[in-house]
């Protein structure tokens, strides 16, 4: 049975200019993992394969657009969001209910390219493939730039935490520019959004709230 469940918009540029690939390569050997961290898309085909229960397997299942699935017998989980291991140890947690030590593969057949999402202050806001933009600033960079009106200071970096909700960090892109700022630039992985309030926003309990709102008109 199954249930139906303030550096001007020059200075940006010069600094990619003037800084040839340092700060990106750094970060591209961070990334190296990456494919072994993707996490499941709403839209992609899912296998799941019982080993003694051939009868519950599920050669082509796909991931709903509110990133649920329903496979036989236990309720819809969450699959968006969550890489492909963590999505076998909950279906082994459900299925451990109504079924003796199961034992279960799942891979992804059909995948959404990785992406990486941007908004907020930059003067081309969405979707963009995660290959052409691997860290924080190319994902500005990637997106326009900043706007006149951008907070430089407090970008907001996002993460899936797999559970349906956000890890969420500020990065002060200014300091990261500036060839004496200590700031790092940040490797990015799928799913991840950058966020860029606007420089009238001071608390950062106001950003996060604006970019809960924003997020799921991009998702």
């Amino acid at each position: 049975m199954r249930l139906v469940y303030p550096l001007c918009f020059i200075g940006f540029f010069i600094f990619f200019l003037v800084l040839p690939g340092q700060l990106f390569a750094q970060a591209d050997g961070q990334f190296e993992k990456a494919p072994s961290l993707y996490r499941i898309q709403p839209g992609d085909k899912l296998s799941i394969k019982f080993f003694s229960n051939p009868d519950l397997n599920e050669p082509s299942m796909v991931v709903r657009p509110d990133g649920f699935i329903s496979p036989q017998l236990i309720k819809e989980l969450r699959a968006a969001g969550r890489t492909v291991a963590e999505l076998k140890a909950e279906l082994e947690k459900a299925y451990n209910e109504t079924l003796l030590s199961p034992m279960l593969t799942v891979s992804v057949v059909e995948f959404i390219s990785p992406r990486i999402f941007v908004g907020g202050q930059v003067n081309k806001p969405g979707r963009y493939d995660l290959r052409e933009a691997k860290t924080l600033l190319q994902a500005v960079f990637i997106a326009g730039s900043f706007t006149r009106e951008a907070h430089r200071s407090m970008v907001i970096h996002a993460r899936p935490d797999g559970k349906g909700d956000w890890i969420i960090r500020t990065a002060n892109v200014m300091d990261m520019m500036s060839q004496k700022g200590t700031s790092k630039d940040v490797p990015l992985r799928d799913g991840d959004f950058i966020f860029v309030p606007d420089s009238k926003m001071s608390q950062f309990n106001k950003a996060v709230e604006s970019f809960r709102w924003l997020a799921p008109r991009f998702l």
